[in-house]
């Protein structure tokens, strides 16, 4: 406590506290008559008073947005995987440019959090993906917001991003360019083995389609996670914004990512194959050892190797779908619906949480079949 005299001779004391959601100071005053043992005792009383009375009735509606991410964001990065928080800096870039970072998060509502869609995808130029990423970061945070009692109510789970007309096209085009016909993979196995230098990309091709492995799940594998007939699918590489001699073994994308794959003959002479030769080439290659290497080197190969050599094969054989490492985690999928395995069977084979993506794939495999079933019978 501390006191000024003010120009009419009476003496006003003051008190600091800090606001426990935002941290920044604030302060109290009482104006007396004196300044004497008994007024400051009296002084002190009454502010602490006013303190308690204060921190009671404590309003969260001075909590800015700048602050509540910094709230927010060491518990975030606590909960997930870092490819995903480091994703988050570039988001906020675009959120203070339409949310400014000072603004009240009590005064965030659906109009604003709509100005930041429209900016960056319904009059913009950002994808409709990236806008549904960013939308979700800022309706996380707010959620925290709310567990936390500094505000009511999520504003941004009033709101949705529409895709537009030529958007909803693709949309319904893409299914189809999610997963490779067998005729389209083997077009793509036999040219790339043709190519030498492209041998490995070819194998991990050939298991990706047979098993449905992510690819992060499929660099991670090592010696000890297969036992002759099966793979222990536990974890994924994690070699954001660092190389990959300095990834990081990670736990899987979820729950259901863990699991034990049943392996078709064609992937266990692959993986025999790989073992053999990284045992010959690889200096003190052992059951803590990648299996999947690059060119008979430590280290697995990367994604964006791997997808590099996929882009080339695109381009020289003018093929109409693009590849990438997770068209053939779809084909997979597409695969087994083909074979009228139950859903349920292909999720927990793939390790699928969210029935979304595969039930999509389900029903329009399921849906061609029944059609060439009809197209069979009429011809009889």
């Amino acid at each position: 406590m501390w006191s000024e005299q003010l120009p009419n001779g009476k003496i006003k004391f003051f008190e600091r506290y800090k606001n426990p959601y935002t941290n920044k100071w604030r302060r109290v005053s009482v104006t007396l008559e004196t300044d004497t043992s008994r007024a400051r005792k009296k002084a002190q009383r009454i502010l602490d008073e006013k303190i308690k009375l204060k921190l009671i009735s404590l309003s969260t509606s001075d909590m800015t947005l700048l602050e509540l991410y910094n709230m927010w964001f060491p518990y975030y990065k606590k909960l997930v995987k870092r490819s995903s928080w480091v994703k988050v800096e570039p988001m906020m870039k675009h959120i203070y440019r339409y949310i400014p970072k000072d603004v009240l998060i009590a005064k965030i509502d659906e109009e604003l959090v709509y100005k930041l869609i429209d900016n960056m995808y319904t009059f913009g130029t950002l994808s409709l993906n990236y806008t549904k990423q960013t939308r979700t970061t800022l309706s996380t945070m707010l959620n925290f917001a709310v567990s936390k009692k500094l505000i009511s109510s999520n504003p941004v789970l009033k709101t949705k991003v529409t895709p537009k007309k030529e958007e909803e096209a693709r949309i319904r085009k893409r299914i189809e360019d999610k997963y490779l016909e067998n005729e389209e993979f083997k077009q793509i196995l036999e040219y790339m083995y043709s190519k030498p230098k492209r041998k490995t990309h070819a194998l991990i091709s050939e298991v990706l389609y047979l098993t449905g492995l992510r690819y992060g799940e499929l660099q991670a594998l090592r010696v000890r996670d297969y036992d002759g007939k099966t793979l222990s699918v536990n974890g994924t590489l994690d070699y954001t914004s660092v190389q990959i001699s300095e990834a990081k073994k990670t736990t899987p994308k979820n729950l259901y990512s863990y699991r034990n794959i049943d392996l078709p003959n064609r992937v266990i002479e692959i993986i025999e194959e790989l073992l053999l030769e990284n045992r010959l080439l690889v200096k003190g290659y052992n059951d803590d050892s990648f299996i999947f290497l690059a060119s008979h080197k430590k280290n697995p190969l990367s994604i964006r190797s791997f997808n590099s050599v996929l882009a080339s094969t695109e381009e020289e054989l003018h093929f109409k779908k693009h590849l990438t490492s997770h068209i053939f985690r779809h084909s997979h999928i597409s695969l087994l619906s083909e074979l009228n395995l139950p859903l349920k069977v292909i999720m927990e084979r793939v390790g699928h949480s969210d029935p979304k993506t595969t039930l999509a794939i389900y029903n329009h495999v399921t849906k061609n079949a029944r059609k060439k079933a009809i197209d069979a019978l009429n011809k009889l």
